[in-house]
């Protein structure tokens, strides 16, 4: 056979290089693209409590709205510290990881598993509690039953909750935040208890209330640093008193032994004075930008200046007389709705939101 000039075999040799090294490229990417992770698909998921969606993953950042317990949002990306990137209702944001579920809304979560059986007679709620009109978070909140409250179990549980009767209102309560070992007042469950006796004074203005609870009527508002008689018997956290002639009963928290008006001088509790509640309306007011004015005139007209108040039928709440599901929507909703520095707090983040339409004081 002829063997081909030399410039036919350069030539040759030429080519077959550029195929290898083709062949050998289109194998490295091909690879490589095998090896890459998939695009995250949007997961479904919900939020088990009250969540911030902020505008980055971790608390560091900005706070773009607040997405009730038991919202619906989509997974969009890969974790990152703690928080998942996600979508709700069009809006992207982040959400902190531990308070998200897999498992859908919680409003539809808390009918999956049966009811089972739970013990019976009196529990006592270990912080200010919200009842439930069903066994989760997704559920709507009925009324906050405060630190202290006697419940009565009516004998259902499911999904941590546990069905009970408070004031004549049935709903469920989260049993990890109720205790068979009695109420911070000293209520044993079965009436009125001794207490002490002698003069107590007030340190806010409190609701001087007919009987031994927030159901009861007012008599009259006991303004701060008032003196009070202690008429001997303590029940749900309320103390039996006489002021200017009249008996009935005030909230625990707010009567103190220690002195008069001066007592009055805590700041940021609920249990301030009303000079220092005025100091708290302000300062909440000009962290949010708000005219501090405005939000003391609101509060005066909403609740007297009085932490402590509780409207009903709607269980309107606190210093600016927040409803349940309101308070739900806030930065503060894992707060105590009757602590008078996250109740004006929450107000004014409120108001910096464009939501101050939403009281009827104005």
């Amino acid at each position: 056979m002829q063997t081909p000039p030399l410039s036919a075999r350069v030539t040759q040799w030429r080519v077959t290089r550029v195929l290898a090294v083709t062949l050998f490229l289109a194998a490295t990417i091909a690879s490589s693209l095998s090896l890459a992770p998939q695009a995250a698909e949007a997961a479904a998921t919900s939020t088990t409590t009250s969540l911030n969606l902020r505008s980055g993953p971790g608390t560091k950042y900005g706070v773009i709205l607040v997405m009730p317990a038991g919202a619906s949002l989509k997974i969009t990306g890969s974790y990152n510290k703690g928080f998942y990137p996600v979508r709700y209702q069009g809006t992207k944001g982040w959400a902190a990881a531990d308070y998200l579920s897999s498992g859908g809304g919680g409003g539809s979560s808390s009918q999956e598993s049966s009811y089972s059986s739970s013990s019976t007679g009196t529990a006592y709620a270990t912080t200010s509690l919200n009842l439930r009109s069903g066994p989760s978070t997704g559920d709507g909140v009925v009324l906050v039953m405060r630190s202290g409250s006697a419940v009565t179990l009516t004998g259902q549980a499911s999904n941590g909750f546990v069905s009970v009767d408070y004031n004549g209102t049935s709903g469920w309560a989260y049993e990890s935040y109720l205790s068979a070992s009695g109420g911070s007042g000293g209520d044993s469950g079965s009436g009125a208890t001794d207490s002490a006796t002698g003069t107590a004074y007030t340190t806010t203005s409190v609701n001087l209330r007919s009987g031994a609870g927030t159901s009861y009527s007012v008599i009259t508002v006991v303004p701060s640093g008032a003196a009070v008689s202690l008429s001997g018997s303590t029940a749900n956290n309320f103390v039996s008193v006489t002021y200017n002639g009249s008996s009935g009963w005030l909230y625990a928290d707010y009567v103190s032994t220690s002195g008069g008006s001066s007592s009055g001088s805590g700041s940021g509790s609920g249990s301030s004075g009303s000079s220092s509640i005025v100091d708290i309306i302000y300062e909440a007011a000009a962290y949010y930008g708000q005219n501090g004015d405005d939000m003391l005139r609101v509060a005066r007209c909403e609740s007297g200046l009085d932490p402590s108040q509780v409207t009903p039928p709607y269980q309107a709440s606190g210093l600016f007389q927040f409803l349940p599901s309101t308070w739900a929507s806030t930065p503060y909703a894992d707060r105590d709705i009757f602590d008078a520095e996250a109740n004006a707090y929450a107000a004014a983040w409120m108001w910096s939101v464009g939501r101050r339409n939403e009281w009827v004081c104005q």
